[in-house]
């Protein structure tokens, strides 16, 4: 019976496979949305309706929109590679009034060489393989919905009916575990996603006011790279900083730093991240920072959440035999 349920349990995991990103990112969601359900103690099925769309509806506009912007960004570069290169030409020769001779040439011939290389790679994506990546994403969000809201509805019952197997002996120490692992699975996820959603929202109306392109796209950014420990929004602040020098000249660069600094980075990164990540996760941010990185890489959305997830696991049951140990000892 035992080689039966474990047959069993690999065949239907194996059929949820394609699916798992978006369990992940549902269960995530289900974290997240969280705090905003306990709001409503006598109405819960209308709090875990409410921090559905609390969560749901912003993540949606900026990643949805945002992607959609990069697709046609990525086919009208695959479609003009020649009118790309003549544009770039064209903005290095009336910004080499502003720049240094050797900054330029350095900047030109950079600018040069990545159209040559995302040109040709950008054309080369297969279009098939792109539309059922896309579908696929696309689907896997749609299954989160439901997932992040019967998670909030019944993931505690859940969690209950698998413990009540154990002996009350067993069942006591499985939740010391349980809450000490939640308590940190917590932090990481509510710190980080509502750092990203803050700073994302905030971004596309500093984008906007400052004219930017794709304000869309450069929000999603932010919102991915507002995850990431050490990221956060400098990855796109500067570099447009640095556009907006070229564009409007060095007040209007000096300008939209200070603005975009101290609207999309200050409130997210100084305030809301230190309270929410550093004091209730008890993880290092490197270890926070290579959780992310190395799980999108080895496993793309879903390794980009549930790595961090297996390493706040991993501290969470040392954090509680290490407690153990120190009261056997005393």
């Amino acid at each position: 019976m035992l080689l039966i349920a474990l047959a069993s349990l690999l065949l239907v995991a194996y059929f949820f496979f394609p699916f798992l990103d978006g369990i992940i990112l549902g269960t995530v969601f289900a974290y997240v949305g969280r705090p905003i359900r306990d709001h409503f103690h006598r109405k819960r099925r209308m709090g875990v309706l409410i921090a559905v769309l609390c969560i749901v509806i912003p993540i949606f506009l900026v990643l949805g929109l945002g992607m959609v912007e990069i697709a046609n960004q990525i086919i009208i570069m695959a479609r003009n590679q020649e009118a790309i290169r003549a544009a770039l030409a064209a903005f290095t020769d009336q910004a080499s009034r502003d720049l240094a001779p050797w900054i330029m040439d350095l900047l030109a011939r950079g600018l040069e060489n990545a159209a040559g290389i995302l040109g040709p790679v950008a054309a080369s994506i297969p279009v098939f393989h792109m539309g059922r990546v896309a579908s696929l994403a696309i689907i896997n969000f749609i299954i989160s919905i439901p997932v992040c809201y019967f998670m909030l509805l019944e993931g505690e019952g859940l969690v209950k009916s698998m413990i009540s197997m154990l002996s009350e002996e067993d069942q006591q120490v499985c939740w010391r575990y349980i809450r000490r692992i939640d308590f940190i699975l917590s932090g990481i996820f509510i710190g980080t996603i509502y750092t990203s959603i803050l700073g994302s929202i905030i971004s596309l109306a500093v984008f906007y006011a400052f004219d930017m392109p794709r304000p869309f796209a450069l929000a999603s950014i932010v919102f991915v790279a507002g995850m990431v420990p050490f990221f956060t929004s400098w990855v796109v602040i500067i570099p447009l900083s640095l556009y907006r020098y070229l564009s409007a000249g060095a007040e209007g660069a000096v300008l939209f730093f200070i603005v975009s600094s101290a609207l999309i980075y200050l409130p997210s990164e100084l305030l809301i991240r230190p309270y929410l990540v550093a004091s209730r996760s008890s993880l290092h941010p490197l270890l926070v920072m290579l959780s992310f990185l190395g799980g999108a890489l080895v496993a793309g959305i879903g390794g980009f959440f549930l790595a961090p997830a297996i390493m706040g696991t991993i501290v969470g049951i040392y954090q509680v035999r290490r407690d153990e140990m120190t009261l056997a000892e005393a």
